[in-house]
Parts: C-alpha cells; sequence; structure tokens
C-alpha cells in the first residue's frame, strides 16, 4: 500500500471518531503538503492554504476578541467548502502572535463540525507537538492530546 493510501485509511477513519482531527508529522520536506494534495485530488477532499482562513473581518476584530471568535469564522469559512474531510497546509500561518489563535483550541473545535486534517510543520515528540522558530528556539509546544497523529516517512 502507498504512503497516500495509507494516509486516506487513517482519514478515513476519523469519520467515525469523537475527535475527528489528525496531525501529520514530519521533517521539513518530507513531503506533509504533497500527501495532503494528492489526497485531496484522489478523495476530492478540500485542499486549504491556511493564509485564506485570516480575512480583513478577523483582522478587524480586537486582539482580544480573536481568540474567541476564531473557531466560529473559521468554521464559516470552511462550511463554505461544503465538505466532509478538510486539509489544512501551512497552518503556521496561524500561530502569528498577534492573532491570538489558541490552536489546539480551534482544531478542536473545528474538529466537532468537520474531519479536519492539518499539516504541522514541525515534529511530534513526547506526546507533544513542537514548533521551532528559524533560530531553532521552540516557539510552541502543545498537548496532541485528543488528535490522532500520523507521520510521513
Amino acid at each position: 500500500m502507498s504512503q497516500v493510501e495509507d494516509f486516506v485509511k487513517e482519514v478515513e477513519g476519523l469519520k467515525e471518531a469523537e475527535g475527528k482531527v489528525l496531525i501529520v508529522t514530519g521533517k521539513p520536506g518530507s513531503g506533509k503538503s504533497g500527501v495532503l494534495r494528492e489526497a485531496a485530488a484522489k478523495k476530492s477532499w478540500d485542499y486549504v492554504d491556511c493564509r485564506l482562513l485570516i480575512t480583513e473581518d478577523f483582522l478587524e476584530l480586537l486582539p482580544a476578541l480573536r481568540q474567541e471568535k476564531a473557531p466560529e469564522m473559521i468554521g464559516q469559512i470552511l462550511e463554505g467548502y461544503d465538505a466532509d474531510v478538510v486539509l489544512l497546509d501551512r497552518l503556521q500561518t496561524l500561530f502569528v502572535p498577534v492573532f491570538h489563535i489558541d490552536i489546539a483550541e480551534l482544531l478542536r473545535k473545528l474538529g466537532k463540525r468537520f474531519v479536519i486534517v492539518a499539516a504541522w510543520p514541525g515534529y511530534y515528540e513526547d506526546g507533544f507537538l513542537c514548533y521551532d522558530k528559524f533560530d531553532g528556539t521552540e516557539s510552541i509546544r502543545m498537548s496532541s492530546e485528543g488528535f490522532k497523529i500520523w507521520n510521513v516517512d
């Protein structure tokens, strides 16, 4: 079975799960985005670049409201795709501190409405999803509790 076929099987297994979030991990250049795009084409799933989720309406919100409103606003955008599976790429777009988005909370809330697959731009270690800045310092360390992890080799 190919890596994309394995991936599709993992995603389809999520449809019956309570928390419908799959985090795809792998080193930079490992092919996370390629697997997502190929699976999207094969299964007619929606591949979404997270840069499209930051709208003018979101940016016009007071920073204190952004964390609260992000799941609702992004959920409305994703509803417009009318898909049962949404593949999110360039997740690091949402990490920008001025956006005030709690990524774990956002993914958990979206996972109640959709099957969400997110390409994690960092690595998985000891139960945590980690994302390091370019200078090698850790910038995000998020518990993987409630998420299914799938690694691109």
